[in-house]
């Protein structure tokens, strides 16, 4: 879990609830002299209930933050989803990660002018520093350490499991080599599937997979990259690569985290309309690969995302949602 510690905050307590300890208790809200409080949509989060049960007797204000929904289920009509729905307009204020998150909650029927979008982000800026510490000795570096040799290099970095789809990004990798000759794949990350996806990678050397990599180690491998390799979940990761100029390239897979709302198809990235054929997506690659013009505009397209969607702006967008939540009477 991230913590920080400030010197003006309040540290409220968490108690897991039950054997597994699936359920939270947020103690402390007694203690404070409050105008707003802002909780997690989180329906394991039982302090929730009361507070939202009783906000019309409260001095405070009671505001969400969060998706909205489980952009993971597979079933939207399951117990936990509709629990959700039931409790989502339950609260005087809305911060929603994105605008799919804003669309989903007017279609609950919540006001419209109560929901700040935030725009969910990453520190960009420390990605920008470290990109623009690298040398070219230091991208030479990385090129032979790694035994990198071509000029049209895919990328993907991101936790390795089942909704990331490797099986789909390896055939697809595969059949974009048999087109574009000098192709080769960066894989950066680790997680439960990387044994596996290390036998599926088997007997094509041109498939470099590097393990976990961070900092200024993930930049440097990000900088040979000319695009982004995705053709499963897209979340925070597509800023990483907007970052590095990389335009993602994935597929319209149902579950995307609420991120995907940041790509816009054939602007800053792309979205490959049939999710389920690894050979739709490798020719997509394949003509984006062969059209430099508009591969370099789609890169420049990416950057200028990275600058919208900041975390700098997502902060100053928060705060000004909780001054206009304040503000309401």
């Amino acid at each position: 879990m991230d913590t920080v510690e400030l010197p003006w905050t309040q540290r409220m307590r968490s108690y897991a609830i039950g054997s597994r300890g699936k359920l939270l208790w947020q103690s402390g809200f007694s203690d404070l002299t409050a105008d707003l409080l802002i909780v997690g949509q989180e329906n394991r989060i039982l302090s929730n209930y009361p507070l939202q049960a009783l906000r019309r007797l409260l001095t405070a204000k009671v505001a969400y933050f969060g998706h909205g929904r489980n952009f993971q289920s597979r079933n939207p009509n399951s117990r936990a989803e509709r629990w959700k729905r039931f409790w989502a307009n339950k609260v005087d204020w809305w911060f929603a990660y994105t605008h799919q998150t804003k669309s989903h909650l007017i279609d609950l029927g919540y006001p419209p002018d109560q929901i700040t979008v935030f725009e969910n982000s990453v520190d960009t800026a420390e990605v920008q520093t470290l990109s623009a510490g690298l040398s070219a000795s230091d991208v030479d570096r990385i090129r032979s350490e790694f035994d990198l040799n071509g000029r049209n290099i895919g990328i993907f970095v991101g936790g390795l499991y089942e909704d990331k789809r490797l099986d789909f990004l390896i055939d697809a990798a595969k059949r974009i080599r048999a087109g574009v000759h000098d192709f080769e794949l960066v894989i950066v990350g680790g997680g439960p599937e990387l044994s596996r996806l290390r036998r599926l990678a088997e007997g094509n050397d041109w498939i470099k997979i590097v393990g976990p990599r961070f900092g200024a180690e993930k930049v440097g491998l990000m900088s040979l990259g000319q695009i982004f390799l995705m053709p499963g979940l897209v979340g925070l990761a597509i800023l990483d690569a907007a970052t590095m100029g990389l335009p993602t390239i994935t597929t319209d897979f149902p579950y995307h985290s609420p991120e995907i709302a940041y790509l816009e198809d054939g602007v800053n990235g792309m979205i490959v309309a049939d999710w389920q054929d690894p050979a739709a997506y490798a020719a997509a690659v394949i003509d984006l690969l062969r059209d430099q013009a508009g591969l370099a505009s789609m890169q420049d397209e990416a950057r200028k995302l990275a600058d919208r969607y900041s975390i700098e702006a997502m902060a100053e967008r928060f705060a000004n949602g909780v001054l206009e939540a304040l503000a309401r009477p």
